[in-house]
């Protein structure tokens, strides 16, 4: 389970914490700082696990504007079976200021070093905090995002197991794809890539799978469940497959549709029974913005519930942001956060407080902006 960000020099955060629980929601008006936060988590995923480059991720442009310094701070904390993993990575200009790179990437368990990269040198730690191998790396990329199960820390591979699930989410029906060149492991965040990350499901996990179509056969008339349709081109080359959603009529026919003629609330429930069975349920940790989008009421209420009794039972952790009157009035009184931010000074996370004398629901108090 996530535990702690720490960010530091990125954007408007300047020395900012935040201490998610197994259930939150985060509240926060325009320019509050909720995208930008999950901007920075999300790049430092983006860094350490899928190995992009540090100069398409991190520009000098995003450096806290009225602070004079280069360096810039993030840490992830997680508890992971009742035991304490950070990973820190500290970045700043080189001496010509011509490029980022890495002065500290680094991993603790429990408050030990596990792994350590600092300037251009990695070392490793066995599970007995032993240190094991020293290298040269490159300072402009990650050395965490090669480690591999074959280095023999288990304590490490196990963190890293943990972030590449974490995962982040803006539904986009818009965007969401039909076609399956091939099984994507990986979900991108706004579901452009739901064909293929589905083809990854149906290959791996046919119980999440089946979850996932009996979930939707009482979210949405006639859902019978999926199948794939393999194209070619007019040589007969296979090009892949395109994602197909059955549905029964009255008549005991059945009729399949491709995604791209569903409506948007049927793509966005597919998207979010998905997300329930086939992440959170796995113990991940999972930030969904706005998921109450292109969906009604009585639509998303099932989803929560669901999604409420996983949480509950100990399964995954759910981060959401909503400004949907339901779910503010559900969750926001025990499991609400607010982003604040006073004019353009720095962000800050405090507790949401309502007056337990008043007579105006959350949602109506943040409505009126009374929240205070």
């Amino acid at each position: 389970m996530l535990t702690r960000v720490y960010i530091d020099n990125f954007l408007a955060f300047v020395n900012f914490e935040y201490r998610p629980a197994p259930k939150q929601l985060i509240l926060g008006g325009n320019g509050s700082g909720k995208s930008s936060f999950f901007d920075a988590l999300m790049s430092v995923h983006r860094f350490a696990i899928r190995g992009e480059k540090l100069d398409d991720i991190f520009m000098s442009n995003l450096r806290t504007r009225w602070l004079r310094k280069l360096e810039q701070t993030f840490e992830i904390e997680a508890e992971l079976n009742g035991h304490r993993y950070i990973y820190r990575l500290v970045l700043s200009a080189d001496e010509k200021h011509a490029q980022v790179i890495v002065l500290a990437e680094e991993v603790f368990f429990e408050g030990k070093p596990i792994f350590e990269f600092q300037k251009g040198e990695v070392k490793l730690y066995n599970d007995q905090f032993e240190r094991t191998t020293m290298y040269p790396f490159d300072s402009r990329r990650s050395a965490f995002e090669t480690i591999n199960g074959s280095n023999g820390n288990k304590l490490l591979s196990g963190f890293k197991a943990w972030l590449a699930g974490l995962s982040y989410f803006r539904i986009n029906p818009y965007a969401m794809g039909f076609q399956a060149k091939k099984a994507e492991p990986f979900p991108v965040y706004d579901l452009s890539n739901f064909a293929g990350w589905l083809a990854t499901i149906w290959n791996t996990d046919p119980m999440a799978l089946q979850r996932i179509s009996d979930s939707l056969q009482d979210a949405i008339s006639g859902f019978l469940g999926f199948r794939f349709e393999n194209f070619r081109a007019h040589d007969g080359e296979f090009k892949g497959s395109y994602l197909c959603v059955a549905f029964h009529q009255e008549d005991g026919n059945k009729l399949s549709f491709d995604v791209r003629e569903l409506s948007d609330g049927q793509k966005c429930l597919i998207c979010l029974y998905t997300i329930l069975h086939f992440v959170v349920e796995k113990g991940h940790t999972v930030i969904i913005d706005e998921p109450d989008n292109f969906i009604s009421l009585r639509e998303i209420q099932p989803w929560l519930r669901a999604l409420s009794d996983v949480i509950e039972d100990g399964q995954g952790q759910v981060i959401l942001v909503s400004h949907h009157p339901e779910l503010i009035d559900r969750w926001a009184p025990r499991n609400g956060v607010r982003f604040v931010r006073d004019g353009m000074g720095p962000i800050r996370v405090e507790k949401f407080h309502r007056d337990p004398d008043s007579i105006l629901t959350p949602s109506e108090l943040v409505a009126r902006g009374w929240e205070d």
